[in-house]
Parts: structure tokens; sequence; C-alpha cells
């Protein structure tokens, strides 16, 4: 019982980035504050640019393509976890690949978000990462 409420708590921030992420990025297209470039002029620049690999975009439509996406991914991957935590426990609980991809799959995302991010998705990978691995451990422990 304490791996699926842990569990939960895990998929919680990583609920909210994903959320805040995709919100923020469908409205900037609309209206940019938030997830744009700190100088106006840079989005200008990347709407002037095309890719190197092709150049039926530009770096300004990738930008808010890959950040959709990421937000989505991020939101497939609480969604899941969510899922499975409250309606399929015993599932989750009896496969050591559900068990440890979520604490894995968060890992990563600290990983980059120290890397690459800022501190706000660095503190919920964080947040998530402690639960998932707690709800693991509390698995093995039972």
């Amino acid at each position: 019982m304490l791996t699926k409420y842990l569990y939960i708590a895990g998929c919680i921030p990583f609920l909210v980035l994903g959320i805040l992420h995709t919100v923020y990025t469908i409205a900037d297209t609309y209206n940019p504050k938030k997830l744009i470039p700190y100088k106006s002029g840079v989005m200008g620049l990347m709407k002037e640019s095309t890719l190197a690999i092709t150049k039926e975009t530009n770096m300004w439509r990738a930008w808010v393509g890959f950040n959709i996406s990421h937000g989505i991914g991020i939101l497939f991957f609480s969604a899941t976890y969510l899922y499975l935590s409250t309606a399929y426990i015993s599932v989750l609980e009896s496969s050591l690949f559900f068990m440890s991809a979520a604490p894995i799959i968060s890992l990563t995302y600290l990983v980059l978000s120290k890397k690459y991010w800022f501190s706000i998705p660095t503190i919920g990978s964080a947040i998530g990462l402690l639960c998932f691995v707690a709800g693991a451990l509390a698995q093995v422990y039972a």
C-alpha cells in the first residue's frame, strides 16, 4: 500500500511540470511570454533561421514543437504511472520493468534538468525521483 501512495506522489511533480510546460508553450505561440529567449532579438533570429537538417521549418517553429512534444512526453509518463498506481497497482508492484522504469526516467530528467534547464524542473524531478525510489524500496522490503 505504501508503494501505491509513494508512486502517486512521484507522479504529481511530473504531472504539474508537464501541464505547465505544455500550456506555457502553446500560450507562447499566441502571446510569447514564458518559454522564450530573454533577448527579444533572438526570437526574431530563430524565426529567420532554418535548421541545417531541413529548410522546411525554422528554429522558432522547431523550438515550439520540441517544447510541446517534451511536455506531452512528461504528461504521458506521469499519467501512465498515475494510472498504474491507482488502477493496476498489482501489475506495477509485480513488474520489475515498471517498478524500475519510473526511477530511471526520473533520474534521467533530473540529470537533464541539472545540466540543461533550471531549478524548478530540477526540484520537481528530484522530488519525483525520491518518491519513486522510496516506493520501489518499500515494495522490495514489504
